[in-house]
């Protein structure tokens, strides 16, 4: 029978006194070839002897790859355990700040009504002197008296509710949380020569922790207060918006501040980047601002427009 001119000719490996040797040289795509024409030879040994080296470098190096999968695997743990400890460390560093900053809000809140109470206590002691006391005088002095006291238990209200811890998330309304806010630190931007304005009636729902979302507002709206004084700026305004647009729910709060330095705006959101000057600034409430956004399944930006910084946080309707 005559031999198929379109077939290669089987090679023929002629016998050798260590053909091991020889093949050991051969790198994996040559060794792969003399296997496929190792397939025609009639030497059979030579086919094994390729087949085992082949195998013997497949199990070396797939041995290779499990000790490196291993050692990754080991890396990205103890990564994502160093990761979750920073995590910590910095939401531990913010929340203190933040109680810092609380306390100083909560003290000016308190220290307008402290004072009235007092300025009416003179008033009502030398009216008694006077003989000016009367039934109706008595019942305005309770009625003013009530309205401080009210506003007062109203701060502390909002200051217990701001720090009780919320794990389970809820809808709550973006409107009626910037209020809540705004009651926190309303005598001390008054007393910055600070206006905020909120510049939409209509109502809108978040899903999340509200209380980590005050948190967001307030680090956002007191480096604005930080930035109005380092700056020595006049014109002091902070206007806040609120709207859904393409699946999309936005806020977005601007100042008047002068904006965010360019040589840091594009970190500012990291940890421990600060515009502010040394030893005023930890940087660490933008970078939990960051982190809540995202824990909402939302992003958080900055960019600068005209003469200050607009940050907009982004959560899916």
């Amino acid at each position: 029978m005559k031999s198929n001119p379109f077939l290669e000719p089987p090679i023929e490996i002629k016998s050798r006194k260590n053909p091991m040797g020889e093949y050991a040289h051969l790198n994996t795509n040559e060794l792969l070839n003399a296997v496929r024409k190792s397939a025609n030879s009639p030497h059979r040994a030579d086919l094994d002897m390729l087949l085992k080296i082949f195998l013997e470098r497949y199990d070396a190096r797939q041995t290779e790859l499990d000790t490196l999968n291993k050692e990754l695997e080991r890396r990205i743990k103890k990564e994502v355990e160093l990761s979750q400890a920073n995590y910590k460390r910095f939401e531990q560093q913010a929340k203190m700040a933040a109680m810092g900053e609380m306390m100083d809000a909560v003290a000016h809140q308190w220290k307008q009504p402290l004072n009235a109470l007092s300025m009416m206590a003179d008033m009502m002691s030398d009216d008694y002197k006077n003989g000016l006391i009367t039934q109706e005088y008595v019942d305005e002095l309770i009625e003013v008296t009530q309205t401080q006291i009210e506003h007062m238990v109203n701060t502390l209200s909002e200051f217990r509710n701001f720090y009780r811890p919320r794990q389970t998330k809820e809808n709550f309304g973006v409107k009626r949380s910037m209020q809540s806010v705004m009651v926190l630190v309303n005598d001390e931007f008054l007393q910055n020569n600070i206006q905020v304005h909120l510049e939409n009636d209509k109502e809108i729902l978040l899903f999340g922790n509200e209380n980590e979302f005050k948190h967001l507002i307030l680090n956002i709206i007191n480096n604005a207060k930080d930035a109005f004084n380092d700056n020595d700026i006049q014109e002091r305004h902070i206007n806040i918006r609120f709207y859904q647009q393409d699946a999309f729910n936005y806020i977005d709060i601007e100042d008047s501040a002068g904006g965010v330095p360019a040589s840091i705006i594009k970190d500012i959101f990291k940890p421990e980047v600060t515009s502010k000057a040394e030893g005023k600034g930890t940087g660490i409430g933008l970078y939990m601002s960051m982190q809540i956004a995202q824990k909402m399944g939302g992003t958080l930006s900055v960019k600068n427009v005209n003469n200050g910084a607009c940050f907009s946080l982004k959560v899916p309707l």
